[in-house]
């Protein structure tokens, strides 16, 4: 018998699986019914940042932040401290990032306003002749999405932690109010504790055992330009549109902005996004539409009503945990998800309130957390 089945290989679960062989906990086996990263790891920027605006984000974020250069230490994680830099070019959007980091001051979050010079100096290659401000965030950076996942993977591995790749989990099994294992293929695997981190998957597989959760599946959009020199080294926003653009390890432009979609949508190439995102960052690279994009790829945002994961024990089925629905940041959040969950599997509790408040049962006791600092 495992002492955990933790369905879902992409960077929350490998994450949760390194964190627990880490210390010791028993025998561990993950389930990925694709490849490793297939859902929404490898179709992200790969972006890390504590700028938000609610406590819980803020607080699991800097936490997270720590963790990841942990990691770097540790296993060598291509990852950079590079800054978020939001642009703007309205008068309205200035005053909206103004008050953006009063609330980042409050939790300690070290947001600046920028001029010109600065952002010359961080960004060569940005445009700002139409600037009106800038605001910029020290603290954040950037992470491989591909490399971060695999080298938690292959230390996993060499904790003895079992990867089944492939296979798809048809459901939870579920016995006397407690879960009990898993059914691959009809076969019942048993194990004394089961989470559940498969993105957009997760509210299908828990469907069919009468867990409804609060998650949306929403198409957003991405693509790839080819590779060049330094241009920037924060990511970028902009403000107006709630775009980013990203410049990964290998010089590439990684950029993406929202455009309309239906919940549930199919994963589908939209000429109108390649126009909009062009358009949108032509105004501040206006080198943009002489360079060629390489690829270009949808991928879903797993939304909650409240912008903010849902984390922790599925109440009341006991030993049944989850971590999905985190609206474009479960990359940024992989490591402090996987230590809060860890804690609640290993002693029953999470290590923050934080954590605790973004629990499935939120949303039954009308305790949703406010966001409003969402992009892409």
């Amino acid at each position: 018998m495992y002492d955990l089945i933790i369905v879902g290989g992409g960077i929350i679960g490998v994450s949760l699986a390194f964190k627990l062989a880490e210390q010791g906990f028993g025998k561990i086996l993950l389930v990925e019914r694709n490849y490793l990263g297939s859902g929404s790891t490898f179709r992200c920027a790969g972006g890390i940042r504590a700028s938000f605006t609610s406590r819980e984000h803020i607080v699991l974020m800097k936490r997270s932040i720590e963790l990841w250069g942990e990691l770097k230490e540790k296993l060598g994680v291509k990852y950079s401290r590079s800054g978020y830099l939001w642009l703007t070019h309205r008068e309205e959007d200035l005053e909206k990032i103004k008050g953006y980091m009063r609330i980042h001051h409050m939790f300690g979050l070290d947001t600046r306003l920028v001029g010109e010079d600065f952002v010359k100096e961080v960004a060569p290659y940005v445009d700002t002749s139409k600037m009106v401000g800038a605001l910029f965030d020290p603290l954040a950076g950037k992470a491989s999405p591909f490399d971060s996942l695999y080298k938690q993977f292959l230390a996993a591995k060499s904790l003895g932690v079992e990867f089944l790749v492939g296979k798809e989990v048809t459901r939870i099994d579920i016995e006397n109010g407690a879960a009990k294992g898993v059914l691959i293929d009809g076969e019942k695997i048993p194990a004394r504790n089961v989470a559940v981190t498969a993105g957009a998957y997760s509210v299908y597989l828990l469907e069919r055992n009468g867990i409804k959760i609060p998650l949306t599946p929403v198409p957003h959009h991405a693509a790839l330009t080819e590779d060049f020199g330094r241009l920037f080294d924060p990511l970028i926003i902009d403000v107006a549109s709630g775009a980013y653009a990203v410049q990964t390890f290998h010089g590439n432009v990684l950029m993406g902005v929202d455009v309309e979609e239906k919940p549930f949508g199919e994963l589908s190439v939209k000429l109108a996004f390649l126009e909009k995102v062009v358009s949108v960052w032509s105004k501040w690279l206006p080198w943009l539409p002489n360079v060629n994009i390489l690829r270009y790829w949808p991928g879903y945002y797993e939304m909650t009503p409240d912008h903010h994961p849902i984390i922790g024990p599925v109440t009341p089925i006991e030993n049944l945990y989850i971590a999905t629905g985190f609206s474009g940041h479960g990359f940024m959040m992989a490591p402090v998800v996987a230590e809060e969950v860890a804690s609640w599997i290993t002693s029953g509790r999470p290590r923050s309130q934080e954590a605790g408040n973004l629990v499935l049962s939120r949303f039954e006791e009308g305790k949703t957390v406010k966001e409003l600092a969402v992009i892409g």
